[in-house]
């Protein structure tokens, strides 16, 4: 049985620490949103946890007057992303965000290939209404590499996707 529950740990942490950096140059204030958890307790010990609602996406904040909003995914994949790594509420969630004007994106992280991508809502979209419409379930690796942006360690900044919130 493979575990998963920390294989975006690594990615987590290169945007906290942007975040941080884009706070303290006054560039952005960008939070993570804590998932709400549930304990489990067998009398007064705790014998568990988990999610206690499904949560919106990662983070979210403002950028010089604009809203975000995105949420931070990784895969070991090396050919393809998976869209099953998503949910259909953060799609929703996004999408209704970017309906009220404000810039809503995914950031995939191929961790094999050490390539991290701002991929924006409207690309992804195509790909996902064609999964729901029994279409293919992943985005080719070879699509999000010539349509996406690759993000770089830029100005200072260890995972610059700030510069393609536009």
């Amino acid at each position: 049985m493979v575990n998963y529950a920390n294989r975006g740990k690594p990615l987590q942490n290169i945007i906290n620490l942007t975040n941080q950096i884009y706070k303290l140059k006054g560039w952005a204030v960008v939070n993570e949103v804590p998932t709400p958890w549930r304990v489990i307790r067998r009398g007064k010990q705790i014998i568990g946890a988990s999610p206690a609602e499904k949560s919106t996406v990662d983070y979210y904040g403002i950028t010089h007057g604009r809203a975000l909003a995105f949420d931070a995914k990784s895969t070991r994949e090396t050919t393809r992303f998976p869209l099953d790594n998503v949910h259909d509420h953060q799609v929703e969630y996004l999408t209704k965000f970017q309906d009220q004007g404000g810039i809503a994106f995914f950031i995939v992280e191929f961790a094999r290939l050490n390539k991290t991508y701002f991929v924006p809502l409207k690309f992804f979209e195509t790909y996902w209404t064609a999964a729901k419409n029994g279409g293919r379930k992943s985005i080719p690796f070879e699509e999000i590499d010539l349509q996406c942006d690759l993000i770089r360690p830029e100005r200072g900044v260890a995972l610059d996707y700030l510069k393609y919130c536009s």
